[in-house]
């Protein structure tokens, strides 16, 4: 059965060797998870805010992955991982990352695309969850594999670590190859939007700016954090003096999938989790929805 159509995935063969194990695997991570539609969701969200949380534009002033220093991208490695335990709410292993179920699972990632993931000693011939960003594509994957010696190249480095070699890649359990996360929105825009929403007043201004700039691009809830620059962001979102108030007269509306899913559902929005997205009604039935729900004037 292919859970995420059009995503990439790819199971393996009933004849092969680990297809019983990865397929157990997958369903404990699904449970854990909540089911596949909690995952493409948080999946969406999930690299987005890992990576906004390290670019950390309120402080640096930075807008791109490519601007990260080396070490910085280096730990994103251990961010995903974090992020990771803190989503399916699984503890540590005794010797790798996660325990899921009765298995002990090591988290590799790449940002450089291919099959970069490196594999330390440890994690030979164990269970491992693979993921792949592509922040220029948006693109991301995540696979499950026992990285058995034969899927291996021979050769190591210093750290006597070692990848998989063109044909191990073969024996990847993908869940998602080719799925789509929530764009970096300043990619989306010119430099000169970016000027104007950095530069256009104070928190609540710079947050109207930006949602009327950005109609129909999720934003995480990190950069909005970022571009509010206070404290209690999210004042500066709501009703009574916030960005709402002027946007709502404008006829479009704010939405956050942590209160407006169902409402965002309606509209065919997609957005991960803890997204906001600005939105101005298409049809008068829209329109008429956004307005009952207190979205606009």
């Amino acid at each position: 059965m292919n859970l995420f159509p059009n995503s990439g995935y790819r199971s393996l063969p009933a004849s092969h060797p680990d297809c019983e194990d990865l397929a157990a695997l997958e369903s404990e991570l699904l449970t854990a998870i909540g089911g596949k539609e909690v995952f493409e969701e948080k999946l969406r969200s999930f690299f987005r805010s890992a990576i906004d949380e390290v670019i950390d534009t309120a402080r640096t002033g930075r807008f791109f992955l490519s601007e990260l220093e080396k070490t910085e991208k280096t730990y994103l490695g251990t961010k995903f991982e974090i992020l990771l335990r803190d989503w399916l709410q699984v503890p540590r292993g005794v010797l790798l990352d996660l325990l899921i179920g009765d298995r002990e699972v090591d988290v590799k990632s790449t940002t450089g695309g291919g099959s970069g993931w490196m594999i330390p000693p440890e994690a030979i011939d164990q269970y491992c969850i693979l993921l792949r960003v592509n922040e220029t594509l948006a693109k991301c994957a995540v696979g499950l594999v026992r990285a058995r010696p034969a899927y291996l190249r021979q050769g190591k480095n210093r750290d006597a670590k070692t990848s998989f070699s063109a044909a191990g890649t073969e024996h990847i359990w993908w869940l998602v190859s080719n799925f789509d996360y929530t764009p970096n929105f300043w990619s989306l825009i010119d430099e000169e939007h970016r000027k104007k929403i950095m530069s256009s007043g104070k928190g609540t201004k710079r947050l109207a700016t930006l949602f009327q700039t950005c109609l129909g691009m999720p934003v995480s809830r990190v950069q909005v954090a970022a571009i509010a620059a206070q404290d209690d962001y999210m004042k500066r979102l709501r009703r009574n003096g916030g960005a709402r108030d002027s946007l709502a007269k404008m006829g479009i509306a704010i939405l956050y999938s942590g209160y407006d899913r169902e409402l965002m559902q309606r509209l065919g929005l997609k957005v991960g989790h803890r997204e906001f997205v600005s939105y101005r009604p298409k049809t008068e039935e829209q329109e008429g929805w956004l307005r009952e729900a207190g979205k606009i004037d």
